[in-house]
């Protein structure tokens, strides 16, 4: 099944080109990114506009969405690229949103991913968003689907 997919590539500027790409698309209520690593500053502010053009496209601020985020290679970032993704997020969980929660994938082998993970799980926890990390996808996606469904059936309410 062929899914439209966003790329943050097609989101970058001109100028010092990103490190890094995220893709994503739309899978059963589910956005679904796919990261490839190390990224730069560059590559987090291409990553903000495709985050803010998927949930236009999909009209995600008007339903529940649980996002899976599938690492490759390299969970690294920069400081100034992490300092870039904490200040949008925040401004994006006091918007109008509807994240229910976030599942990261990745395998022991993805450079960075015990490092990332202990600079956003205390983000994550600030907002009160429910966070796990898991080794393979199905995993992630058994996790995170009740989730959805319980925000779902809450939304129509």
């Amino acid at each position: 099944m062929a899914f439209e997919t966003l790329s943050s590539n097609d989101f970058a500027q001109p100028g010092f080109p990103p490190h890094g790409e995220f893709h994503c698309h739309m899978e059963h209520g589910l956005l679904m990114w796919t990261s490839h690593g190390p990224f730069n500053l560059e590559a987090l502010q291409a990553y903000g506009r495709v985050r803010q053009a998927a949930f236009q496209r999909w009209g995600l601020n008007k339903r529940p969405v649980g996002a899976v985020m599938q690492w490759l290679d390299s969970a690294l970032m920069s400081p100034d690229a992490f300092a870039l993704y904490r200040r949008g997020f925040d401004a994006f969980m006091d918007s109008h949103h509807s994240l229910i929660a976030v599942a990261w994938v990745g395998s022991p082998e993805v450079e960075g991913l015990d490092l990332m993970h202990r600079q956003y799980a205390p983000l994550f926890e600030q907002h009160c968003l429910p966070f796990r990390v898991f080794d393979d996808l199905a995993t992630a996606v058994a996790w995170i689907r009740p989730l959805l469904l319980r925000a779902e059936q809450e939304n129509l309410l």
